[in-house]
């Protein structure tokens, strides 16, 4: 096994085991063999690495991004989710086959990371706006067969959980009235956070990366921007003024209803800690306190 990133490393074996510890083990003869399957050269790692293995790439002379992971389902409908989106916003998919994606490679590439937190006002202006053009694939588009409902995530705030019950109750609560409430199915990219929105010069636009592909009441797409940088929001003095005004700003610039997004906002936070249940999350922890005093 090559020396991996340790968070990366880390994550997979604690939540993958042997089989994530064998995946590790093979992933260099894995590389090599879609580099020939797609005649890739000049492999690089990308940073911060979480749960899949991803590296810049040239086929030719075009800059590609190879993308492979360990759950083939969810690759499969990242890639259905991908031409869903195509034209709307989505990054270019070149290929798929078990297990992995080729992809077009965004450049310069950055991420609305770059913005946090001194333009916050930039970042909420490019997500409205690319959630605005991804809702246009959705209005002319009907068959969301290969999306996760949004009722079916939510399940996760049922199965068993050490998070405190004062916030799975508040959740499990803001969870049942929000889908009992919701007037509108779209759908969604589904984790649509600072990393997963980068720049294209070439078409001088913001594309999605990553999605994750949800439908359902459309305001639960902005809770993933609201919740993070997930490692650094927290720990920020003004943590609770920085929320506050993105609930702002959406509620004026997507005409969200304010409370609305705070609650589904919440919920989001309290299921990121339950997904990260088996990985060193005290980052999570600390998000959904932040969001308890928000809401």
């Amino acid at each position: 096994m090559q020396n991996f990133p340790s968070t990366f490393k880390n994550n997979v074996i604690d939540n993958y085991g042997e089989t994530g510890y064998k995946w590790l083990d093979d992933l260099d003869d894995t590389v090599r063999f879609l580099s020939a399957k797609w005649n890739l050269t000049n492999l690089a790692d990308f940073p911060n690495l979480t749960f899949n293995y991803v590296v810049s790439a040239l086929r030719g002379e075009v800059p590609v991004v190879l993308k492979v992971g360990m759950e083939y389902d969810l690759l499969k409908r990242e890639a259905s989710v991908l031409t869903f989106f195509k034209n709307h916003g989505a990054v270019d998919l070149i290929d798929s086959c078990d297990g992995a994606l080729l992809l077009k490679k965004c450049s310069p590439g950055y991420s609305l990371m770059n913005f946090f937190p001194h333009n916050e006002k930039k970042s909420v202006e490019v997500v409205a706006d690319v959630i605005k053009n991804l809702r246009l694939a959705s209005n002319k588009q009907k068959d969301f067969s290969y999306f996760v409902p949004l009722n079916n995530i939510l399940k996760d705030l049922q199965r068993p959980s050490n998070v405190e019950k004062k916030y799975l109750d508040k959740a499990r609560r803001f969870a049942e009235f929000l889908l009992k409430t919701s007037r509108e199915k779209a759908a969604m990219h589904g984790d649509l956070h600072h990393d997963n929105v980068i720049y294209d010069e070439s078409e001088n636009r913001w594309k999605i990366i990553d999605p994750f592909g949800v439908v359902g009441d459309p305001v639960y797409e902005f809770a993933s921007f609201m919740i993070n940088p997930i490692d650094k929001i927290w720990k920020r003095t003004d943590a609770v003024l920085l929320v506050e005004e993105r609930v702002r700003m959406f509620s004026q610039i997507a005409g969200i209803d304010p409370v609305r997004l705070k609650q589904w906002t919440f919920v989001k936070a309290v299921l990121c800690l339950i997904w990260t249940e088996k990985t060193e999350n005290q980052d999570r922890i600390e998000l959904v306190k932040l969001f308890d005093k928000v809401i």
